[in-house]
């Protein structure tokens, strides 16, 4: 069970767009942490989610095994996560072909893409829309090195046979 579509196969884009369900809120954080272009729902209801992911383009990434079984019927791309644990989501999530690297290029919290701000000592980038902060400090290397041992953990992965 799990994932049923991989991400390569949900669309020929060389950037995949998602949309996460409330469940998965967390993950879409984490998603955009490492480049991914990841909407939140405008609602919680199943349709309104497929509504927005099929206007949009995006692949309904959900934990709801209804909402994902409506997709398939709808041939609408749709990525299962079984776990509600972050380091097994993004697990399922690196056996569906997304690499797990972080790339500053969108905000966590609005989705929007992020500026470099020149100068300063330290690399930072900038939120375009709500101005949100970000640079590279401890908590980055900590979550380089969470993505590091999820990476590592990905040979045993039973999404990856």
């Amino acid at each position: 069970m799990g994932i049923e579509l991989s991400i390569a196969e949900a669309s020929g884009r060389s950037r995949q767009r998602f949309i996460v369900d409330l469940m998965l809120m967390r993950l879409g954080r984490w998603l955009r942490l490492m480049g991914q272009d990841v909407a939140n729902p405008d609602g919680g209801r199943d349709q309104e989610i497929r509504d927005k992911a099929k206007k949009e383009l995006r692949t309904v990434i959900t934990r709801d095994r209804s909402l994902w079984q409506s997709c398939l019927k709808a041939n609408q791309p749709c990525i299962l996560i079984i776990s509600s644990r972050i380091q097994e989501q993004l697990l399922e999530m690196a056996g569906a072909g997304l690499p797990l690297r972080l790339d500053p290029d969108r905000c966590t919290l609005c989705n929007s893409t992020l500026e470099k701000l020149a100068g300063g000592e330290r690399e930072q980038w900038q939120c375009r829309i709500c101005g949100k902060l970000y640079w590279r400090g401890s908590h980055w290397k900590m979550m380089e090195r969470m993505l590091g041992e999820v990476s590592s953990r990905g040979r045993e992965c039973p999404y990856n046979k």
